[in-house]
């Protein structure tokens, strides 16, 4: 009874903080109140948070492998490709910290450091609408939001859309603001009689520049044209990191199940608890060295050398002596499920496969003293008749 309420105390608290800030951040644009630094800070650091400890539960696969049936939370695939993630997050980042800079100093903040912020929010703005698309647009027909648990995929959209509605309201103010400010000064410039300032630079292509930027209702426009040059200079530093140029691509693409992916993974495996050697597949593979595909009571398993070999072994005996097979099996079907329950980690299940393996020698051996092909037997396992 305790586990139970620390589990639903532990399952509040991650799922009562995202949804109530959502709610409170879109009371307060509606209302037209303005956040202070310290509501967006809590809101942008809990959510992250939350979000990496729920896809540190989830544990997602990538495209590559198989889901292991009763063994993976989800029945889905990682959204986003681990080996570009790396590009995801330094986008990210740097919305983030433009976010931060423009809502600091947008009331002083000097035009071209102002147009680079408005940039860099832009970015942050594209990634996260990609990252709402590929998460609220994926999932297997029949199992909408993945099922890690309920609504798990909606939560991991919060930070994204919260970060969206509060970057766009505040491109806005900083727009506006600023606009009204250059007109106040135009007003004042005429009312007192007074021409065009020359400008602060002594080149008039400088100047020229200087008037461009402080016309700040251009301002968001100018960021635009900004955005696809400091793209290009994020993902040439990136380089350095071993990302590729087009790696912001590929962390959408290079998944499966999701609204932009592009790659299709293996078929789903059944990791069947009750027997060692397949419990003992879970290992490393390295050491447990996976084959193929089999078929076992018509779903699709991952085999090894060693499955294949008890299994042919078991089949063997079977026909030769079918009463000790059963004696065999009942005695197998007692003690090795219990054993099996607790083989739950990789390493667990490579100590089970390295005890199996004088197992499989003896196996083998059997096999080639009384089979006429035993080679054929074993590859014969778990094949469609």
């Amino acid at each position: 009874m305790g586990y139970l309420l620390l589990f639903f105390l532990f399952l509040g608290l991650m799922l009562i903080p995202g949804p109530l800030l959502t709610v409170w951040n879109i009371q307060n644009l509606l209302l037209q109140r303005e956040h202070t630094g310290k509501f967006e800070a809590v809101l942008f650091g809990v959510g992250i948070l939350y979000s990496f400890l729920l896809y540190g539960l989830w544990d997602p696969r990538g495209w590559k492998e198989s889901i292991q049936i009763n063994q993976d939370m989800s029945s889905l695939h990682e959204p986003l490709s681990g080996e570009h993630m790396l590009s995801i997050l330094a986008l990210i980042a740097v919305g983030l910290i433009s976010y931060a800079y423009l809502k600091s100093k947008k009331d002083t903040a000097p035009p071209l450091a102002a147009v680079l912020s408005m940039a860099g929010v832009y970015l942050g703005i594209m990634v996260n609408l990609l990252v709402i698309v590929q998460l609220f647009g994926g999932a297997a027909a029949d199992v909408p939001f993945g099922n890690a648990f309920p609504g798990d995929i909606l939560l991991m959209m919060l930070v994204p859309f919260n970060y969206i509605l509060l970057s766009v309201h505040l491109l806005l103010r900083v727009v506006k603001g600023q606009s009204r400010r250059v007109q106040s000064e135009r007003a004042e410039q005429q009312g007192a009689g007074t021409g065009e300032e020359p400008g602060p630079y002594k080149t008039p292509f400088l100047n020229d520049c200087s008037r461009i930027l402080g016309e700040s209702e251009h301002w968001a426009l100018y960021a635009l044209l900004l955005t696809l040059p400091l793209l290009c200079i994020i993902a040439s530093a990136l380089l350095l990191f071993g990302q590729r140029p087009d790696s912001v691509i590929r962390a959408f693409t290079e998944t499966s199940d999701w609204a932009l992916s592009a790659r299709v993974s293996p078929p789903e495996v059944l990791i069947d608890s009750h027997y060692l050697c397949t419990v003992a597949m879970q290992g490393h593979r390295e050491l447990v060295k996976p084959q193929r595909l089999g078929l076992r009571r018509g779903s699709k398993i991952m085999v090894n050398r060693q499955l294949c070999v008890a299994n042919a072994f078991e089949q063997l005996l079977e026909e030769r002596t079918p009463r000790f097979h059963r004696a065999v099996r009942k005695f197998y079907d007692t003690c090795g499920y219990p054993i099996s329950r607790h083989i739950c980690t990789p390493l667990t299940a490579d100590i089970i496969y390295l005890i199996m393996k004088p197992l499989e020698w003896l196996f083998v051996a059997a096999l080639y003293l009384f089979d006429a092909k035993p080679e054929d037997r074993i590859a014969r396992q778990y094949l469609p008749l």
